[in-house]
């Protein structure tokens, strides 16, 4: 009977965990990224978890696309190239990115990494050093604002005892991957210091990367009803592009890198800094207010595999803070709480493009500052009716101006600037009708611009702003349950997106590898997602997590034709995973994992499809634990049946050229040395 329910559904959640990472259970776990903390199973919302056991332990820690799969509706691609960073979608949002993440609102500690324009790259991130991800699935801009399709929230780990820990990974390809973390925690602070380097060759030719982490967390109670946080976070990253290939060229050498790639050295490196200040204060049992500042600088190059204009560089200082206010109170049977707040963001990017004389440096093509800013003010407020009804209804405004500033007239000046304002509204009513068993319906609303890079991709090969790319808008309706029956734990969502203006990338032959943006009419995205978490016996848990997209264009014409009715490209109409774990407080381990993603279209037109694929990873280890110190060895491997598929498919490619092939088996293995508790 047990295993005949491991495939009717997901894991939406994992194991609460203790300090040591080995205590799991099937209670809630609460839920902070919703802006009013609440456990899970009160939540109007799909909410997902992972815990910092999920993220760290057994995995090669390399990227967050081995922990992606266990969250249901979220699809992501591209773990192998790292000049592109992994790409991730949910429910459709940030499937048209050509590298990063779009449409997505990532937050490490509370703090965005996404730009205000929605952008962001993971690789900034140590897996490392997190603690939890919390994962909103559905339209959210009523709390974050624009490009909130929905929330990917990380969060680094908070020492609770002093300890000192050592880790060294290798593995095929010349992956390697060494790391030192510190975690002090005193009566009233906590210190957590993490440096970690990252590097390979890469399954394919030229896809060599290098990584270097940094990350500091200080935490300090300035009196019981205070605590200040400081964050800082260094990364410095290269890594080479090997392009994508066509069919043909697939078939011919599968490892092979784009010739163009190589030629013009296509590339990709960044450094950026990173620091966070948060002040959080109680005033009685009534009222909390938080307030935050935060600066980041990203010192960004990419060489494109084309020479007009193929050297980008630009130099991007994100500014920002906001301040929040929380009042609860009980009035009767009806409980209450209201949190009301502003957020302030400011981008500039300095944007410069020379020609690419075949990895060097050419004449100026443009030369333009870019500016996003975008004032946030958003109100929520909880009704509790008696212990068992909770109704949720918020909204949020937004006031953004883009602004472009030509500084290379020799083609005229390009200057320009849009301004948008909107209204996010959202409700939902979550009722509990036994102890952790539920069901909620929600109403939540996106809206997404362009971001700076896809306005200043001008087909048109001038500066400024692409004239006919505007913004889009989406309608999220959903009805889901959350439930705990015993040693199972049940999440299920339904949903129907309505988009308006979906933004839809293309390429243009004479500039290969760039990617344009333009705007379809009308969408529709209806999905399922389904799951569950059972713990089979003392030691012994599986998550299972299956989920159907049937995205559609309703209305979207181009000069290239009619492709209403088409499906959307870039995700599976059925993908799914299934993980199973084998774990005690001490000795051995082991981690079975499964992903299944069906096959999908890669271009608008429907006419080039890619083939489903499985993939099989296994991960044993051993755990010695002594009063003071433990050891940790580790192996794994990954694509045990040496499945061969492709990591990335870029959308609508130009030539061809939407493969990137993924990389076959591979094993890696390292050992762990911890002292302290």
């Amino acid at each position: 009977m047990r295993l005949a329910l491991l495939f009717v559904g997901i894991p939406f959640f994992t194991w609460a965990q203790s300090d040591s990472l080995r205590t799991r259970n099937l209670n809630p776990v609460e839920i902070q990224s919703t802006r009013l903390n609440v456990a899970e199973n009160r939540s109007p919302f799909a909410v997902s978890v992972l815990s910092q056991y999920r993220l760290q332990v057994g995995q090669p820690q390399l990227s967050l696309f081995d922990a992606m799969g266990a969250i249901p509706g979220v699809f992501a691609q591209n773990p192998d190239n790292f000049a592109q960073d992994l790409r991730i979608s949910i429910r459709g949002f940030g499937a048209r990115s050509s590298f990063g993440i779009r449409g997505l609102k990532v937050l490490l500690d509370g703090i965005p990494e996404s730009t205000p324009d929605g952008q962001a790259k993971v690789n900034n991130f140590d897996v490392g050093s997190l603690g939890q991800l919390e994962v909103i699935r559905g339209a959210s801009s009523a709390l974050y604002g624009n490009a909130s399709g929905g929330i990917l929230s990380y969060t680094t780990e908070t020492p609770t005892s002093n300890f000192a820990e050592a880790q060294a990974i290798a593995g095929s390809y010349g992956f390697q991957r060494y790391q030192i973390k510190v975690g002090q925690k005193w009566q009233r602070s906590s210190l957590l210091i993490n440096a970690s380097r990252n590097q390979q060759d890469g399954y394919r030719e030229y896809a060599a990367m290098n990584n270097w982490l940094f990350n500091v967390k200080f935490q300090h109670e300035l009196s019981a009803t205070a605590k200040l946080t400081f964050l800082y976070n260094f990364a410095k990253n290269t890594a080479q592009d090997p392009g994508g290939l066509t069919m043909q060229q697939v078939e011919q050498n599968r490892r092979m890198a784009r010739p163009q790639n190589v030629q013009f050295q296509a590339f990709s490196g960044a450094t950026q800094h990173r620091t966070a200040v948060v002040y959080d204060q109680s005033l009685g049992t009534k009222h909390q207010v938080q307030a935050r500042a935060f600066w980041t600088n990203r010192d960004f190059e990419n060489r494109l595999a084309f020479q007009a204009g193929g050297n980008v560089q630009f130099i991007r200082n994100f500014t920002g803070g906001g301040a929040s206010y929380q009042y609860t109170d009980q009035f009767g049977s009806v409980s209450y709480r209201l949190k009301a707040g502003i957020d302030l963001e400011n981008q500039q990017d300095n944007r410069k493009r020379n020609d690419n004389q075949e990895g060097n440096s050419g004449a100026e093509t443009l030369n333009q500052v870019e500016t996003f800013r975008n004032i946030g003010a958003y109100l929520l407020q909880e009704f509790g009716f008696g212990k068992n009804v909770a109704l949720t209804v918020g909204t949020r405004y937004d006031d953004i101006q883009l602004k472009v500033k030509d500084r290379f007239l020799s083609d005229a000046d390009q200057s320009g600037r849009r301004t948008y304002q909107r209204f996010s509204p959202t409700a939902g009513l979550n009722w509990e009708y036994q102890p952790q068993r539920s069901v909620y319906a929600n109403f939540s609303t996106s809206f997404e611009t362009p971001a700076l890079t896809e306005l200043g991709n001008n087909p048109s090969n001038l500066g400024g702003f692409n004239p006919e790319l505007g913004p889009m808008r989406a309608y999220n309706y959903e009805l889901g349950t959350k439930a705990t029956f015993g040693w199972l734990k049940v999440d299920a969502a339904v949903f129907q997106v309505n988009v308006r203006g979906e933004i839809v990338p293309y390429q243009l032959t004479e500039f290969p590898g760039r990617t344009f943006y333009r705007n379809a009419g009308n969408s529709r995205r209806r999905g399922v997602e389904l799951g569950l978490t059972a713990e089979l016996t003392e030691g012994l848990t599986a998550f299972v997590n299956y989920t159907y997209s049937n995205f559609k264009y309703l209305h979207y014409s181009t000069t290239s034709g009619t492709f209403d009715n088409n499906q959307l490209p870039g995700i599976p109409p059925h993908f799914g995973y299934a993980e199973v774990r084998y774990f005690r407080p001490a000795g051995f381990y082991g981690i079975v994992q499964f992903r299944r993603n069906g096959t999908f279209y890669a271009d608008d037109a429907n006419a080039v499809r890619t083939d489903a694929y499985s993939l099989l990873n296994l991960r044993l280890g051993w755990q010695i634990k002594r009063t003071n110190w433990s050891l940790e060895p580790f192996v794994g491997i990954n694509n045990l049946l040496n499945q061969r598929y492709f990591a990335n498919v870029q959308i609508n490619a130009a030539g061809g050229r939407y493969f990137e092939p993924a990389t076959d088996r591979t094993f890696f293995g390292g050992v762990k040395i911890r002292l302290g508790k």
